[in-house]
C-alpha cells in the first residue's frame, strides 16, 4: 500500500563536506571538493524533536541540473550580497556514494586570502545548501526518527570554517525562502511523536 505524502513548506538545509587540496589547480584557480557522503546525522530544533538526516546519494536521489548550471560558490552560506559569492561551480558529479565538484574562485582581490587558504590547506571544510523536495520518515518510539531524504537538489557549496553551522539551521522564518517538501511517514499507526508524548506521560504518573 503506496503511503499518502504530506507537503510542508521547508527551509534550505545545509551538510559538511571537505576540500580536497591536492587536486587545486593554481592557474585555473579551481578545486575538487567532496560536497556530500551522505553520512547520517543528527538535526537539532528549538521547536520541535531533533531526528537523524540521512541523505540518500545516488544519481537518481539527487538533482544537478543547478550545480552544473553554475551555482555559487558561498562565502558560509551568507547570500544577501554579490560580493558574498566567491566563485562558482564548473561541474558536479555523483561517484559512487560521494558527491564531488569543481569549484573556480574568483580573482577579486578579496577573494584571493580565502583561495591562498584553500591552497595551504587551512581553509579546508565545505557545506552544501540544498532543498528536499521529498523525505521519508521511519518513526521510532525511542530515539529521534529517521529522515531520510530521497530526493534532494543542492543549491550552492560554501567555504565555512566550521561544518554544519548551527547558526543555518536557526534563522528566522521571515528570512529564508521556503520550498514545498513531500514527507512520507512509515511505522505503526500511531505516530513516533504521540508515541513519545504517552510514554512521557506515563512516566510522570499522568495515565
Amino acid at each position: 500500500m503506496t503511503r499518502k505524502a504530506e507537503h510542508k513548506m521547508l527551509p534550505i538545509e545545509t551538510r559538511a563536506a571537505l576540500v580536497q587540496p591536492k587536486s587545486v589547480d593554481e592557474e585555473a584557480r579551481t578545486v575538487d571538493v567532496v560536497w556530500t557522503t551522505g553520512a547520517r546525522g543528527l538535526r537539532r530544533r528549538f521547536f520541535s524533536d531533533d531526528f537523524e538526516e540521512e541523505l540518500v546519494v545516488s544519481k537518481e536521489a539527487v538533482r544537478l541540473d543547478r550545480l552544473n548550471n553554475g551555482a555559487p560558490v558561498l562565502n558560509t552560506h551568507f547570500a544577501f550580497d554579490l560580493s558574498e559569492q566567491i566563485g562558482v561551480v564548473e561541474r558536479a558529479w555523483i561517484e559512487g556514494k560521494k558527491g564531488i565538484a569543481t569549484l573556480r574562485f574568483s580573482m577579486r582581490d578579496d577573494v584571493t586570502p580565502i583561495w591562498e587558504d584553500i591552497k595551504g590547506g587551512i581553509v579546508r571544510n565545505v557545506s552544501v545548501g540544498y532543498q528536499i523536495h521529498r523525505r521519508e520518515i521511519e518513526e521510532k518510539a525511542n530515539g529521534p526518527d529517521l529522515h531520510r531524504i530521497v530526493d534532494w537538489e543542492p543549491m550552492e557549496i560554501s567555504m565555512v570554517p566550521i561544518p554544519f553551522d548551527a547558526k543555518a539551521q536557526t534563522r528566522k522564518a521571515e528570512d529564508e525562502r521556503l520550498f514545498d517538501c513531500a514527507i512520507v511517514r512509515a511505522g505503526s499507526g500511531l505516530s513516533g511523536v504521540a508515541t513519545r508524548m504517552r510514554m512521557r506521560a506515563r512516566s510522570a504518573g499522568l495515565t
